[in-house]
């Protein structure tokens, strides 16, 4: 009896140790829980806060409570990429970039992020990384028609007109009201030779935002080279109407009058051009060239010798005081002047120089 007795004891013994172990662990595992739960709730009212700091362009506190955010949570993707976009408006971009990097090792399928990413590298002029993120952020999934339209811009910039049109048709699927999409789609076209196609989206641009004064600038441009000088006159007054200092329409319109033989209108413009902008060499030489067409050569040479202090490598400038020094038969300042606009890539100098032995 006292055997079982004993027996019966030592069972009800361990099974209370047992029940006790197991109680022990089920009131860790929920402790457990409850900051798991308590950590969210700290790093979720940290990152709201952080939201509404950056609307209120108060970044410094934003930049704080987002860093308080991935404090309660380590992997906490959103605050790393907002945190980036806080660092991305104070044009710290490495800063942004480290975030952005954080936010996708956290959340690999964070399209946004890529595409963020993407921007600030492209503000820092790695233009090969930012196609790369904006190519990556495509993949993601993201149906924002600025990848595109940026993609398309570096593309543009590296003289790959036609993935440009690519990429501008691509983001004008995805916005029909993209004017600026058009803009640059049409000044592809023009670096195309496709002239019609490029006053096509020049219009379309203009129909959609009627104030894009660089849009009517661009149209002018093109229907020069049609040699509708009518036509680009009539746009690049309709640019300087929308922006009286846009120096560039200046110059292009006195160009144009240039081309229709309307010198004395061309001068006012090449003038108001410098007027606005005194380093412009281009309207300076310019303005050297009408000279030059009126035969007032000293004068012409006065405005090169100012484009070529500007600028000591605007091979144009020193072709076209060659020119002017040869019909004042200075032949030995004209033969210098064409071999150094030949050192600067001028092809057509080379013609000039033949004279010279």
């Amino acid at each position: 009896y006292n055997y079982i007795m004993k027996k019966i004891y030592l069972l009800f013994l361990f099974s209370f140790v047992f029940l006790g172990y197991l109680s022990a662990q089920d009131d860790t595992s929920t402790e457990d829980t409850t900051l798991v739960v308590a950590e969210n709730q700290e790093a979720e009212l940290a990152y709201n806060k952080g939201l509404d700091d950056f609307k209120a362009k108060n970044y410094q506190e934003a930049i704080n409570d987002f860093t308080q955010a991935i404090g309660f949570k380590t992997k906490f993707a959103k605050a790393f990429y907002n945190r980036g976009n806080v660092y991305a408006k104070l044009n710290q971009l490495d800063n942004a970039i480290i975030d952005y990097d954080s936010a996708l090792v956290a959340d690999p399928t964070m399209s946004i992020a890529y595409y963020s990413r993407g921007r600030a590298k492209h503000l820092k002029n790695d233009k090969q990384g930012a196609l790369s993120d904006y190519s990556m952020a495509i993949e993601a999934g993201l149906k924002e028609p600025k990848a595109y339209y940026y993609s398309g811009l570096i593309k543009f910039q590296d003289g790959d007109y036609k993935g440009a049109v690519d990429s501008y048709t691509k983001a004008i699927e995805l916005d029909k009201k993209y004017a600026y999409a058009y803009n640059d789609r049409g000044s592809a076209y023009r670096k195309l030779k496709k002239y019609d196609e490029a006053i096509s989206d020049y219009n379309m641009a203009l129909r959609i935002s009627p104030d894009l004064d660089f849009t009517y600038n661009n149209l002018g441009s093109v229907k020069r080279k049609k040699e509708d000088y009518d036509g680009a006159i009539a746009d690049y007054s309709m640019a300087i109407k929308l922006n009286p200092k846009y120096y560039m329409a200046y110059n292009n319109r006195g160009s144009a009058e240039c081309d229709k033989k309307d010198y004395d209108a061309a001068i006012k413009d090449f003038e108001q051009a410098i007027k606005l902008k005194s380093d412009y060499v281009y309207a300076i030489n310019n303005l050297g060239t009408v000279k030059m067409k009126q035969k007032k050569y000293k004068e012409a040479i006065e405005q090169f010798n100012k484009a070529i202090e500007l600028d000591a490598k605007y091979g144009i400038a020193y072709l076209n005081r060659g020119i002017s020094k040869e019909e004042l038969r200075n032949i030995d300042g004209a033969c210098a002047d064409w071999k150094k606009a030949k050192e600067l890539g001028v092809k057509i100098a080379e013609t000039y120089i033949q004279e010279c032995k």
